[in-house]
């Protein structure tokens, strides 16, 4: 299996920018993912981005069936906004965040401190040979990051390993909705115009879908969301932001941005948020 990627290039762009005023850097310095907006018809600009980050952020955290007490895993924890948001609303909570960039991690570590009465503590690893032992959380969640991982099969796997039975695995995703459209060829290319803006994309889609992944991984598939139509208002935001910044990175962001936008618009990749179950043991 090729090993995970260190860094990513619109990590690069938004750790440059905190230090700069960087306009795009500042609207991505605590969630770094898509929004969801109720009426996309009457998003707005910039100003209600952050709001519709928070938005999607609880749609994973409501698909995980939270409650005070419970240990949670957020994989590919960013700067830490996701383990922060439910610190602030829960008590009881062992949290962990796992990413395998280290300066992300100092980011969050920085950023993010747990309330009295709950834990939090941010590890290094990959996520697809996670670095704890077996039933090791109530919870796992991955917002929006699945798809950097080598294999969405081999997370899924681990996931499965160290959740308790019982335990619920939530996150969101890109999905191809039809391997057969855009054509092979075409898909090939998109994906490799898309990686130079936002680094790598993993094995593609082998499975065919979340389904075949469970049954693989011991679970089943509690819920599957699509909620394309609702993150569509993200890509004119995010390019108008983008619009103000210069240099090869920001131009491979922005033309990688362009192509998913238009992808997701004729159907070839839709958002969803979806949730897995194990099993209690027999």
């Amino acid at each position: 299996m090729t090993p995970s990627p260190k860094t990513l290039p619109y990590f690069d762009l938004i750790l440059e920018g905190r230090t700069q005023g960087d306009p795009a850097a500042e609207a991505l310095s605590r969630y770094v993912h898509w929004g969801y907006w109720e009426d996309p018809a009457r998003a707005g600009g910039a100003e209600g981005l952050q709001a519709a980050m928070d938005r999607l952020n609880a749609l994973v955290l409501d698909a995980a069936e939270l409650a005070d007490g419970q240990s949670l895993l957020d994989a590919g924890c960013g700067f830490g906004a996701t383990l922060g948001s439910v610190d602030a609303a829960r008590t009881g909570m062992k949290l962990t965040g796992l990413n395998i960039d280290p300066r992300q991690l100092a980011v969050a570590r920085e950023k993010v401190k747990p309330r009295s009465g709950n834990t939090l503590e941010f590890v290094e690893g990959d996520a697809c040979a996670l670095p704890f032992p077996d039933a090791s959380f109530d919870r796992v969640t991955a917002v929006e990051c699945i798809f950097h991982f080598p294999s969405r099969l081999a997370f899924i796997k681990e996931a499965a390993r160290v959740l308790k039975p019982g335990g619920v695995l939530s996150l969101s995703d890109f999905v191809p909705e039809d391997p057969n459209a855009p054509p092979s060829w075409l898909g090939k290319w998109l994906g490799a115009q898309v990686e130079k803006g936002y680094g790598h994309l993993g094995d593609g889609w082998p499975e065919g879908d979340y389904a075949k992944m469970a049954a693989k991984a011991g679970l089943t598939v509690a819920s599957d969301r699509d909620i394309t139509a609702n993150t569509l208002p993200t890509y004119p935001i995010l390019l108008g932001l983008l619009a103000g910044s210069s240099g090869p990175k920001v131009r491979a962001l922005r033309w990688g941005t362009r192509l998913l936008d238009w992808s997701s618009r004729l159907g070839w990749v839709r958002y969803k948020v979806v949730s897995f179950l194990k099993p209690h043991s027999k």
